[in-house]
């Protein structure tokens, strides 16, 4: 057997999203894992899906509403950011799991990822996890370090590597008080 990311990944993903969770696609490219996350929250979960491009955006949200899963997920066309979370889930909800998945990117801009992983970090639940799939890339331990210097409270970090790529693990501990 051959260790693949994108096998761990979906593993990972598998066992961990359950009916009921919400959940932050927040670089949702072609919307595939958008779609096996709304599948697996049920209709009492959420989806959030994030597109750069507004062409991706259009396309996830017709395979969602062929696959009848349209009503599990909201769909934005744009980047993912502080304002854009709060928008959609207001200053008290907090997020189960958030997936940032650049696995399929060209060129791995460590500014963007550590943009976005600071603007989704305080939307969290205690508990609430942060997966960063990453292509290969020999800057593996500096992307780590710089997500990890924005984290405000305890957390813990684990990462998978294989030839394909890498998937960081970041789980949000409890902490004594929390502001977003």
């Amino acid at each position: 057997m051959v260790f693949s990311n994108e096998r761990f990944l979906q593993n990972f993903l598998e066992n961990e999203v359950k009916t009921g969770m919400l959940v932050v696609d927040g670089c949702a490219g072609n919307g595939q894992k958008t779609r096996f996350l709304a599948s697996h929250v049920g209709s009492e979960g959420m989806v959030l899906s994030f597109h750069e491009e507004r062409e991706e955006a259009n396309k996830t949200a017709a395979s969602l509403f062929m696959a009848g899963l349209q009503d599990r997920v909201t769909v934005e066309n744009g980047r993912l950011s502080a304002d854009a979370l709060r928008q959609e889930l207001g200053r008290l909800t907090k997020v189960d799991l958030l997936l940032l998945d650049y696995s399929q990117s060209t060129a791995v801009d460590r500014h963007t990822i550590n943009d976005e992983c600071e603007s989704a970090w305080p939307f969290l639940k205690d508990g609430g996890q942060l997966i960063l799939a990453l292509p290969v890339t020999d800057n593996l331990s500096s992307i780590q370090r710089s997500v990890v210097t924005d984290f405000e409270g305890p957390f813990s970090a684990a990462c998978f590597t294989a030839k394909d790529g890498a998937t960081l693990l970041f789980e949000k501990e409890s902490s004594k008080e929390e502001t977003v």
